[in-house]
């Protein structure tokens, strides 16, 4: 009878111990990194956001405008969103003034560009201008782009986002957004 209550003594310390070690291990959640105005370059391109999803357009704009960034703290954002029968392409980018311009392209499938786009976030680990690296892949795998509307230095997530889920056809899509540097 010892040698149990002796076991059992052994193993509830055993669990209450690691209990204890794993509650004081649980990561806290990571401060904003938008120093100021979004003018840290270098931080912002080592530590870039990415938020991605699909369905139905109702539930994606209502996703959108959950997203936790303030865009006017950043310098370059992009966003890709397909359709059934193509999709479409936004970067935005922040003018002296606070607003951003919006460059947009018309292409029929976005998959290899979200590859190409991710690879290059990925190695680039902040080393150079992450913004002026996605700008490129696009210029280079879609061509110049045309302007479209301004969007207002304090629009909010969805107010910059919810066009694009709008614009492509289908009733089932997706989009991905980059919040670059």
């Amino acid at each position: 009878m010892k040698n149990h209550r002796l076991i059992f003594i052994v193993v509830a310390a055993a669990l209450l111990g690691g209990a204890s070690v794993y509650a004081q291990s649980t990561p806290s959640p990571s401060p904003s990194i938008s120093p100021v105005m979004g003018r840290d370059c270098t931080n912002q391109s080592q530590n870039t956001e990415l938020y991605g999803f699909c369905g139905g357009k109702d539930t994606m704009i209502e996703k959108l405008a959950k997203i936790p960034v303030q865009l006017s703290e950043r310098r370059v954002f992009v966003q890709i969103t397909q359709g059934r029968s193509g999709g479409e392409v936004k970067l935005y980018e922040r003018q002296e003034n606070g607003s951003f311009t919006v460059t947009k392209w018309g292409t029929p499938q976005t998959f290899d560009l979200l590859a190409k786009i991710d690879k290059s976030v990925f190695y680039n680990k902040g080393l150079k201008c992450v913004g002026k690296e996605v700008t490129a892949i696009l210029q280079k795998q879609l061509g110049p782009g045309k302007p479209s509307d301004p969007l207002a230095a304090s629009a909010s997530p969805e107010q910059a986002f919810a066009d694009s889920v709008n614009n492509v056809s289908g009733d089932f899509v997706r989009t991905t957004v980059w919040i670059l540097c």
